[in-house]
């Protein structure tokens, strides 16, 4: 991608913020003739804090990232956009100052909720199309709210983590369509759904969620703050531009999101069964999705085997296939202490790193071919393509392989597509673009990809 020019006034600027679970970054967009240029301007570690019982994320870390963006928003006159993984939110009183830290999306407590609400499973993907996690926001509300009555109640805001941040900076509150559609509280018709709301005893935002595309408002510093594709995920596939009805959207991070845009939800026996998804897309379309454990196992092995090489350079010195693979949604890899033993309790003994890399690397592969082949069933739609994007779409291993088990060709790029179409809505909103269409159109003239076929 080429970079912007940082010095450069003459043409319309954006700060994009994507807020990911180990890191926060932030890019300078501009609109530059028919494409957009953007350069990563900053990106920060951060991980979750250990508070009393719960994990919680550091706030500290996500919002000093997100005021050293709005500095760089009011030094170039730019937008500011934030997008963030789904379910975790905060709660803020009626001032706006935080409660708590928001908690982690993998902390413990939410299973208990999950359980507890066991019952309600399918009625409730049937009013909201959304698969059964324990960290839907829906039993995480659950969870605090057994825990903390006294956020039950109507003087509390809760805010998911790109609308809190937007509110700690001094603008509106409100929630936004696409990580609403995260939540397992919204209906299938794009409105609070009231029974789900009922079965935790509690009540629905006064407002419902408004789409993305258009200024929040101001921030206490005058910043105006654009209501993006909120969900990461949603960022990314508007992201890859035009997507046509036979192409497959993968987006490959710490957890790896495979589907189809569809224009209305699907959420019947079959899709419930097969355990998909319907999220909101940036232009209000449906992402039918399965969210599959990405990177997440990968990285922690390579961590932990003390691999100096980044990963993209140790997948690529993986042994031969064995044909052998890690239930990947196995629980004991979700959160453990070491991913080493979690793979040795699932029988697994590797004598050196290539071992590892290649059963880390064609497990993935095995589990993605797998769901494409559950989405084409599922759906009824053939698919000719998928288009992958995220840090996976960097991986020449992951994709060449991921090409030969699907016998598709994988299309990768952008790897910064969650950036892209962050950037890309801030533009729609400043009016630089008539609508989603053209926007796509936009985006295609400034995606690089490359295109692996099945060998």
């Amino acid at each position: 991608m080429e970079a912007c020019v940082r010095g450069s006034s003459d043409n319309p600027c954006a700060i994009a913020i994507d807020m990911g679970a180990t890191s926060v970054r932030f890019a300078l967009g501009e609109l530059v003739g028919d494409s957009i240029r953007f350069e990563i301007v900053e990106q920060t570690p951060h991980e979750p804090l250990q508070q009393g019982s719960h994990t919680v994320w550091n706030v500290d870390a996500l919002l000093g990232a997100c005021r050293r963006a709005e500095e760089l928003a009011i030094a170039k006159g730019a937008t500011l956009g934030i997008d963030a993984w789904g379910v975790d939110h905060g709660f803020v009183d009626p001032g706006g100052d935080l409660l708590q830290p928001p908690v982690c999306y993998r902390d413990p407590s939410h299973v208990e909720a999950f359980d507890r609400l066991a019952h309600l499973r399918h009625e409730m993907y049937l009013r909201t199309g959304i698969q059964h996690q324990p960290f839907n926001t829906v039993y995480q509300l659950a969870a605090r709210y057994s825990e903390q009555p006294e956020l039950n109640s109507p003087s509390v805001r809760w805010l998911i983590l790109p609308e809190l941040m937007a509110h700690l900076l001094g603008a509106p509150a409100g929630h936004e369509l696409t990580q609403a559609s995260t939540t397992q509280l919204l209906g299938l018709d794009g409105s609070w759904c009231a029974d789900c709301f009922r079965w935790i005893d509690a009540e629905p935002p006064a407002s419902g969620p408004q789409p993305p595309g258009n200024v929040v408002g101001k921030s206490a510093r005058g910043t105006e703050i654009v209501r993006v594709a909120g969900h990461d995920t949603a960022s990314a596939v508007m992201g890859l531009g035009s997507l046509g009805q036979r192409q497959a959207f993968l987006n490959v991070g710490t957890w790896s999101i495979l589907g189809l845009l569809l224009d209305a939800p699907l959420a019947d026996t079959k899709s419930e069964d097969a355990n998909f998804t319907n999220e909101r897309a940036a232009d209000g379309r449906v992402r039918f999705l399965a969210n599959i454990p990405g990177f997440y196992v990968i990285n922690r092995l390579h961590q932990e085997l003390g691999i100096r090489e980044d990963v993209p350079s140790w997948l690529a010195t993986a042994a031969p296939d064995s044909g052998e693979s890690l239930d990947l949604f196995d629980p004991t890899l979700f959160s453990p202490q070491s991913m080493i033993e979690a793979a040795r309790m699932q029988g697994f003994q590797m004598a050196n790193s290539e071992e590892w890399a290649s059963l880390a690397l064609h497990s993935l592969v095995r589990t993605l071919a797998g769901h494409l082949d559950k989405l084409t069933s599922v759906t009824g739609r053939e698919i000719d393509e998928v288009r992958i994007a995220g840090g996976g779409s960097a991986s020449t291993q992951l994709c060449q392989a991921l090409a030969d088990a699907t016998r598709r060709p994988v299309i990768a790029g952008p790897q910064e597509a969650t950036v892209l179409g962050n950037l890309g809505v801030q533009f729609l909103a400043q009016g630089h673009v008539a609508d989603f269409a053209e926007l796509a159109r936009l985006l295609d003239r400034s995606i690089p990809f490359k295109t692996f076929r099945p060998s």
